[in-house]
């Protein structure tokens, strides 16, 4: 019998003896690996490494692994080579047993197992996807997760019909997004639908359908009848992909609890505290007996003897003192600073003032005793001065040691985040932070500032690398990481951007329709739109999307390098990240629905710019996609699904432990969801600050500027030196959650003649007979819409946000008031 784990399985049937057979060239590392059926995560967990590394070892430039990883990795490809010639026989290779996992077709009944074990309920399929995208190497794309369709993400087509599939244009009987596609469930693969790439093995015919739901009818947006249909067009470049390996053993985790008795243990994918921060990535300091305390993140608390910030930075730093901070959370960045919150009595003991209400800026100023008293012992600040969270350093013994400062009485901690927890007592507020440390990062200022700090701690923009001719180790930059300041496109700058003001130098003089607007959407259907049978419900229900903005990153290609200008009708290619100067107004909608086009819902007046998400979804349409102008980056990557990852493991980790699990059905998620911020008001508060880290970090990608006394409109601030102001991002993500979001109402409206009555951002409302929004899922035969609104706790998901009476709703939307922004009021609910 082999192992259950099958990268154990295959580890155990690797020859370790013998030479070690060569390396193959990156994209054969990735062909490989995905023939064989492993993700980069099973890869990086049987070479000892992180997911990222395995991407650098199949990206162009790779990086080649050395020593002792070096050679199993180069063992275990060899092996998955033999295995898959069907010899078993290979330099590092034994014979391969079906049982050890690799076995790209499992019987129906284990397949249907393993994709409950892939959690494959995580959000919509992408809208489209990115198949060997990059200009930079052939490997490139393929650092994206195994592409997969979740099950009910695909329709079939009628009678056993077949089109090409967009990808390798081979007959496909499924529909995927609209468009004829392969999936990638070895659940399929065992009932004979082919893999991508593959030809069938029978007639098309002849092989078994999937359960589907009704034919879908006719689209509610329409386009002329000259259009081309794009969806039966091939694409220029297409890879095979294969079906997942089972998914294996999950690793022991380490618990972080939260602490009162009604906290449950949350567990954290973190690795091992480091000996150097065994007392944890942060202390409290509070007085406490009338002696200055430090409260650690375990409960534990220590003495603190300095009396002056100078000493306190000194003792944070001595390891023989106090061990604090954190390890890296990527092997080519820095381990964390250590962070220090102070308490309202900590401020005063350093003789700080209590509040910064009468400081311009809301900073020290320069001439204040404390801040000199730290210059003159040989300690520094960053440019932002001393504010609520300043960042203290020192160069020792020829390296820079830095410690992070919070002040609470300063605002340090956003009300509107965290909820208040300034004031809890010291123990409860560095249990608390310390969790959010142990999930996320350690805090180092805002959310927002946080949000965009661990999205370069996940990817380092640059690396040590050795160099020959210089004999020593040298920065040499990343790939597929934001590792050089680029300016922005002229379209998708605001206006006070000095790229602009060099063209349009009046204040607001920039026409509409040169800026790039990807927004949320925010619509309202007109009351004299509202149906009779609508009219006739009892209730309105709404749908919120969980944490959509988030949910958008997954998979998301973003530019990593300079916008390349094509003036003049490039031909749209839904791989390359940018912007397009397209004209969508030609497509009609049915008005019941919002345009998904621009963010007020209204129907384009004529042309403009949208980023690729957005006319990626008008060809799915069938619209006959024709640019003027683009500004494109052909340097492209995955950059932020680590970051996605991290925020969406700890948003899940601490949702569960309020009771909010993956695997609860839709009744039983829906009581959990209403009963939820009853539980550990601490857990609570960290949900709203890992929800509140996404969506403000994703707005630190356009920060715009403090149009106050020291800034001139037109000038250059600040924000525009960071690698992370990339405008061009936030407009990519913002495209993908308004497409994807709009994708399930149209789909609901063509499924089931349901039709949204609002909109505000991530929340949707509609009519129905009930208080309950379960009806809205269903379709006619009773069964969950395929492509609709999912319930359920990932990002992505569905919750409840809640209900009214259908007089409530009318009597707003005669006003053209937003329902979507107001159901969520308790004190405007009067449900009978």
């Amino acid at each position: 019998m082999g192992s259950s784990d099958p990268v154990a399985a295959v580890l155990a049937r690797i020859q370790y003896d013998g030479p070690v057979p060569p390396l193959p060239d990156p994209a054969e590392r990735a062909r490989l690996r995905e023939d064989f059926g492993w993700t980069v995560t099973q890869m990086g967990s049987a070479n000892g490494v992180r997911r990222e590394t395995v991407w650098t070892w199949e990206s162009v430039p790779p990086r080649t692994p050395r020593g002792e990883k070096g050679q199993r990795y180069a063992r275990i490809l060899a092996y998955m080579a033999a295995a898959l010639a069907g010899t078993g026989e290979g330099p590092g290779a034994a014979a391969p047993e079906p049982s050890a996992g690799a076995d790209p077709q499992p019987a129906p009944a284990a397949a249907e197992a393993e994709a409950v074990e892939f959690d494959f309920d995580v959000e919509d399929p992408p809208d489209f996807d990115w198949p060997g995208a990059s200009n930079s190497g052939p490997a490139l794309a393929q650092t994206a997760e195994p592409e997969f369709d979740a099950p009910g993400s695909w329709d079939d087509l009628p009678d056993g019909t077949t089109r090409p599939c967009v990808r390798c244009a081979q007959p496909t009987p499924c529909l995927v997004g609209g468009q004829p596609r392969h999936v990638y469930l070895q659940a399929m693969a065992a009932m004979g639908v082919p893999r991508c790439g593959t030809r069938p093995t029978a007639p098309p015919a002849a092989a078994p359908q999937t359960p589907t739901a009704q034919a879908v009818p006719a689209p509610a947006l329409s386009v002329p009848a000259t259009r081309v249909d794009l969806a039966a067009a091939a694409p220029a470049a297409p890879r095979p992909a294969s079906a997942p390996a089972s998914r294996p053993a999950a690793p022991p985790r380490r618990p972080a609890t939260v602490s009162g008795p009604a906290s449950r243990r949350t567990t954290t994918k973190k690795p091992a505290v480091k000996p150097e921060y065994a007392d944890g990535p942060l202390a409290v300091l509070d007085i406490t007996d009338g002696a200055l305390t430090a409260h650690l993140a375990d409960g534990r608390t220590v003495p603190c003897p300095a009396k002056t910030l100078q000493a306190l930075a000194a003792w944070a730093l001595d390891k023989k003192k106090i061990r604090l901070g954190a390890a890296k959370v990527h092997e080519n960045g820095f381990d964390q600073d250590p962070l220090l919150i102070l308490t309202t009595s900590a401020v005063a003991h350093f003789g700080l003032p209590a509040d910064l209400a009468d400081q311009e800026g809301l900073r020290l100023p320069d001439d204040h005793k404390v801040v000199k008293n730290l210059t003159k012992a040989g300690w520094k600040l960053t440019k932002s001065g001393f504010g609520p969270w300043p960042r203290i350093f020192k160069r020792l013994d020829g390296k820079r040691h830095c410690v992070q400062v919070f002040l609470t009485p300063w605002g340090a901690l956003e009300n509107r985040v965290w909820s208040g927890a300034g004031d809890l007592p010291p123990g409860d507020l560095a249990r608390m932070l310390g969790t959010y440390a142990r999930l996320v990062i350690t805090p180092r200022g805002t959310v927002a500032v946080t949000g965009e700090e661990l999205m370069t701690s996940l990817r380092p923009p640059t690396r040590a690398e050795w160099s020959d001719a210089e004999k020593k180790y040298v920065s040499a930059t990343v790939p597929h990481t934001l590792h050089t300041v680029v300016d922005p496109a002229p379209c998708e700058a605001p206006d006070e951007h000095p790229v602009v003001v060099a063209d349009y130098p009046e204040e607001g003089s920039r026409p509409a329709s040169e800026a790039l607007d990807e927004e949320a959407c925010i619509w309202v259907r007109p009351a004299d739109l509202v149906t009779d049978a609508e009219r006739a419900c009892t209730h309105v229900a709404a749908l919120d999307v969980q944490v959509a903005f988030l949910a958008a990153c997954r998979r998301l290609h973003v530019g990593t390098g300079p916008a390349i200008h094509y003036p003049r009708n490039p031909a749209f290619d839904p791989t390359l990240p940018g912007s397009w100067y397209v004209d969508l107004s030609r497509i009609e909608s049915d008005p019941r629905l919002p345009s998904p086009f621009t963010s007020s819902g209204e129907r384009p007046e004529g042309p403009g710019w949208y980023a690729t998400p957005t006319v990626a979804y008008a060809a799915e349409l069938g619209a006959d996609v024709r640019p003027m102008e683009a500004w494109v980056r052909e340097t492209h990557s995955p950059y932020l699904q680590p970051w996605y990852d991290t925020l969406r493991d700890a948003y899940l980790t601490v949702m569960a432990d309020l009771g909010v699990t993956k695997d609860l059905d839709d009744e039983a998620f829906l009581a959990a969801m209403a009963a939820y911020k009853d539980g550990d008001p601490l857990l609570v508060t960290l949900t709203n600050a890992i929800k509140a880290t996404a969506k403000s970090g994703i707005g630190k990608l356009r920060q715009r500027p403090n149009m106050g006394v020291d800034h001139v409109f037109g000038d250059p601030w600040p924000a525009l030196k960071r690698l992370t102001w990339r405008p061009d991002i936030r407009a990519m993500i913002l495209s993908k959650a308004r497409t994807n979001m709009h994708r399930k109402m149209h789909h609901l409206a063509t499924v089931a003649g349901c039709w949204p009555l609002a909109v505000n951002n991530d929340c949707v409302v509609y009519a129905t007979d009930s208080l309950s929004p379960l009806p809205l899922l269903l379709g006619p035969d009773g069964q969950p819409i395929r492509g609709g609104f999912r319930l359920g706790v990932n990002p992505g998901s569905v919750k409840h946000q809640g209900s009214q009476t259908v007089d409530w709703a009318l009597d707003l939307l005669a006003d053209g008031v937003n329902i979507a922004n107001e159901i969520k009021d308790a004190s405007l609910v009067r449900v009978a």
